[in-house]
């Protein structure tokens, strides 16, 4: 379905937006979000623990789900930004002549090295490079799809969708959250910090960032899962929390487990953190 310009803010007409540089609310957006300004880069968040964690907890229905909502055929090339350990990459490989993984992560790029071997593909290269970092036409050339799939964490946002945009020479394809996500961790975060938790940016500024470049971009709203986690305890589900969110006072980890105690699902002998999630995919072809 396509849409005319979305208003999220403001709500008014095209006079009453004149002037506003979305891509410069984008990066003001994304300064004052609680985890970039707690953690910095996402880069150096996905130490040898995190990832291993990350890799075990992939959801394949929604992987799936996600791949499904693209046109890939055997004769197509894609490129898979921030890949991780290969959620999208190696589904999308069995699908698609060749698919190019760019990650900044040591770790993630470790998993995902394990997790093509294992597959048994052979149609799957990889680029350790910040998307923001990569040479055009020199660390990649043009594929028939690019993919971003939960990873739009540029702070320049129209320099990012420009790159995809000049190396797609078919449909670029993008996976995003909405602002949906923050209500229960807003009210652990506020007991941490003394402050609400603030997301960052919503997937709306994507948008109209792509329509002043005169891309007129599909939107869809679906509803989607994240993959369960499973805790043999409490306590190592508190210690978890704890080491995410770099935690280490008495006081911290009193107010996570007593959060974690309302909010984790307890059945079949563990406990289970589950929360429902909307993805948000928006795509546009090449003209």
């Amino acid at each position: 379905m396509k849409f005319h310009k979305i208003w999220h803010m403001m709500g008014g007409n095209d006079n009453s937006m004149e002037g506003v540089d979305w891509n410069e609310m984008w990066m003001s957006s994304m300064n004052k979000s609680s985890w970039r300004k707690k953690n910095g880069d996402i880069d150096n968040f996905w130490d040898c623990k995190r990832a291993e964690r990350y890799n075990q907890s992939t959801n394949e229905n929604h992987s799936k789900k996600l791949i499904s909502t693209m046109d890939i055929d055997p004769d197509c090339t894609v490129i898979d930004i921030g890949s991780g350990p290969g959620t999208l990459t190696i589904p999308m490989a069995r699908k698609a002549k060749h698919v190019t993984a760019v990650e900044p992560s040591f770790w993630m790029l470790h998993h995902l090295k394990e997790n093509v071997e294992k597959a048994g593909l052979f149609n799957v290269s990889w680029i350790k490079k910040r998307w923001e970092n990569v040479v055009l036409f020199e660390d990649l050339k043009p594929h028939d799809i690019v993919v971003a799939s939960y990873s739009l964490s540029m702070l320049n946002m129209k320099d990012a969708l420009s790159k995809m945009n000049c190396l797609a020479n078919r449909t670029v394809y993008l996976f995003t959250g909405t602002g949906c996500r923050i209500n229960k961790q807003n009210d652990l975060w506020n007991q941490l910090y003394g402050e609400d938790y603030n997301l960052g940016p919503d997937y709306i500024y994507i948008y109209n960032i792509l329509y002043d470049m005169g891309i007129y971009a599909n939107v869809e709203i679906q509803n989607g899962c994240h993959a369960p986690q499973r805790f043999s305890s409490l306590g190592e589900a508190t210690n978890q929390w704890m080491e995410n969110l770099e935690v280490h006072s008495p006081e911290g980890e009193a107010i996570i487990r007593k959060y974690l105690s309302k909010y984790l699902v307890k059945e079949d002998g563990a406990w289970w953190s589950k929360s429902d999630m909307k993805d948000v995919i928006i795509w546009w072809d090449k003209v």
